[in-house]
């Protein structure tokens, strides 16, 4: 099925993408101005096995790669530019390791399923097909 000249899984990947821009620029802002973490709620007994004391590194890297990062991809998307779909798979992959540093330092959180749930997302919709119909025609993307 196809919206405006575009499949709905366009549609979704912009949508993801978004939620993800959106919960990181709300979530990275509010570590910013409160390094403690004391807005979020969040311990920072964790960080006693990295270099940082506080949130603040953390919170400019949430704003920047998954606040403007998930805009930047979603921009390249939808103005049809060829490097949409490498940054939007990139911030899937980002996120994933992101999780996977949060998990190894002891992080434990409420939304680490929704944030699994959206890298994995990001990365499944913004793949290009890599398999030609049986039928002889075109793939998804060559079709755009």
């Amino acid at each position: 099925m196809r919206l405006r000249d575009r499949p709905l899984s366009h549609w979704a990947l912009l949508a993801v993408l978004g939620q993800l821009a959106a919960r990181a620029l709300v979530g990275g802002t509010a570590l910013v101005l409160d390094p403690s973490g004391g807005l979020v709620k969040a311990s920072p007994a964790p960080l006693a096995a990295t270099p940082v004391d506080d949130f603040l590194l953390p919170g400019i890297a949430l704003v920047t790669a998954f606040g403007i990062g998930p805009i930047a991809a979603g921009y390249g998307l939808r103005t049809r530019r060829p490097w949409g779909r490498v940054a939007a798979v990139a911030v899937g992959v980002a996120l994933a390791v992101w999780i996977g540093v949060e998990v190894a330092l002891g992080f434990v959180r409420s939304t680490l399923a929704l944030n699994l749930a959206t890298a994995v997302a990001v990365v499944a919709l913004a793949a290009p097909p890599l398999v030609r119909s049986s039928a002889g025609g075109t793939t998804e993307s060559e079709r755009r």
